[in-house]
């Protein structure tokens, strides 16, 4: 009886273990919970909250399919304050799950400025005097972008080098909480999903 017991329980966690990264392209997409983005550094250069972009409802979990562009939202700082130098420039952002990038707009992040892309104005995550704004996105996807995975991204800068990140897709049953920042209380608003105290 004994000996049945511990057969059985072996065989669920092999099948549990074995079902992790169904769905899933293993090299290129990590499971995460929702969060405010990633972030990474290079020389003076702080990318914040990079994540990819979505505002309408995702039935399935699919955001973008394979072959459209993605859209993507994230601060840069430039820390550096000294102004003895021209600052820096993003000159490319690229990944393995996506053809190419494109980058429209004035890149340059002089020292001490910030460079956004993907915000509604003028909120963005950093603000300082002297922002500015462009948009970044990825062509031609090479594999869809599901909601909760994260995906390869190297933003490129021209002085400090690359700035590899996983960029999340946030789960769209879970409203970021940056987003209900600062509202006001409106009865004939509904909002549902995990993290929301009922009313």
């Amino acid at each position: 009886m004994l000996g049945t017991r511990a057969t059985l329980l072996g065989a669920a966690c092999v099948l549990a273990l074995s079902g992790c990264g169904a769905g899933q392209e293993a090299a290129t997409a990590n499971q995460v919970t929702a969060s405010g983005g990633s972030a990474g550094s290079a020389g003076s250069l702080m990318v914040r909250n990079a994540q990819f972009a979505w505002s309408d409802p995702v039935p399935g979990g699919l955001v973008y399919p394979a072959g459209s562009d993605a859209a993507l939202q994230v601060t840069i700082v430039n820390e550096k304050s000294d102004g003895l130098d021209d600052g820096d420039r993003l000159v490319a952002v690229s990944s393995p799950v996506a053809a190419g990038g494109r980058i429209v707009g004035d890149a340059a992040i002089p020292d001490g400025q910030v460079l956004t892309a993907g915000y509604d104005q003028p909120v963005a995550s950093i603000e300082r005097p002297g922002t500015s704004s462009v948009d970044i996105a990825l062509v031609g996807l090479t594999t869809p972008l599901r909601a909760g995975l994260t995906y390869p991204v190297v933003f490129t800068f021209e002085n400090a080098g690359e700035v590899r990140l996983e960029v999340g897709v946030e789960n769209p049953q879970v409203l970021p909480p940056r987003a209900r920042d600062g509202e006001e209380e409106d009865p004939s608003f509904l909002e549902t999903g995990p993290d929301v105290a009922p009313r």
